[in-house]
Order: structure tokens, then C-alpha cells, then sequence
């Protein structure tokens, strides 16, 4: 499993999102996850290494009227909340390749990138950190 694709199933714990990577559908309601550039190492003496990397998660949100707006700015507050919270309330599900998750975070706020009349694409940066064992070779 990618790490992208790692981030995605750990997002759909929130809402039951169903997001692309990569990619956002026209329309409300879709979501989409990119890599931004950019990766964090660190080295430890066993030979295992910590990695951090960054992405950028978008939301196209409804935003027809007041009320759809204000729920827009709620949704993306309590995602954030629930991110923050979700190393204190959950474990981390396990992943391959030898790697193990050890952070999950928001490390932006959400602002909104592109509007039109119907709705508006919200963009969040985050994190994820990592350990990774190396392979005998």
C-alpha cells in the first residue's frame, strides 16, 4: 500500500469519505489527497529511518447559501479537531513494506483555494510520519 493510499483509509474514518488521489471529481461532496514535495528523513543507528512526508488534502464543499457555508467552515473545523485527537483515541492501522505510522497531523488550517457560484475547494496540508526498518539485503 502507498502511503497516499495509507492517508486516504485513514481520512475515511472521518465521515466515510471516499477520496481519489491525485485527482477531485467535479462537483460537492469529493474529495482528493496530492503529495507535496518535499520529505523529512532521520537516521537512527539500527539502521531503521523515520520519514516525514507532507500532502495536501482537498475538500469541494457545497457552498450554495449562508447555511451550506457555515456548514462547510464546521465540517472542515471538526476534521481537523478529530486529526488532532485521532493519535489519543485510536491506534494507527499497521502498514507494509515495513513501516510503522507513528504521527498523523494537520499542519495548516483550511483556507479555500478556488470558488464558483455551486461550491468551493478547500485545500488542507498535513503530515504523516513514519518509521521504516530496511531490508537485509
Amino acid at each position: 500500500m502507498t502511503i497516499s493510499a495509507y492517508i486516504a483509509d485513514l481520512l475515511k474514518n472521518y465521515k466515510s469519505m471516499e477520496i481519489d488521489t491525485n485527482h477531485v471529481s467535479e462537483g460537492s461532496d469529493k474529495y482528493g489527497l496530492f503529495k507535496s514535495p518535499g520529505r523529512n528523513t532521520k537516521e537512527f543507528t539500527d539502521g531503521s529511518y523515520e520519514i516525514t512526508e507532507f500532502y495536501q488534502f482537498t475538500a469541494r464543499q457545497s457552498t450554495n447559501s449562508k447555511s451550506e457555508r457555515k456548514e462547510a467552515d464546521e465540517w472542515l473545523e471538526d476534521l481537523t479537531y478529530w486529526a488532532d485527537d485521532f493519535p489519543y483515541n485510536y491506534e494507527f492501522p499497521s502498514i507494509d513494506k515495513n513501516r510503522r505510522v507513528t504521527g498523523f497531523s494537520i499542519t495548516g488550517s483550511p483556507y479555500p483555494m478556488e470558488a464558483d457560484d455551486n461550491d468551493t475547494m478547500y485545500e488542507i496540508s498535513l503530515s504523516i510520519t513514519y518509521t521504516r526498518e530496511r531490508e537485509e539485503i
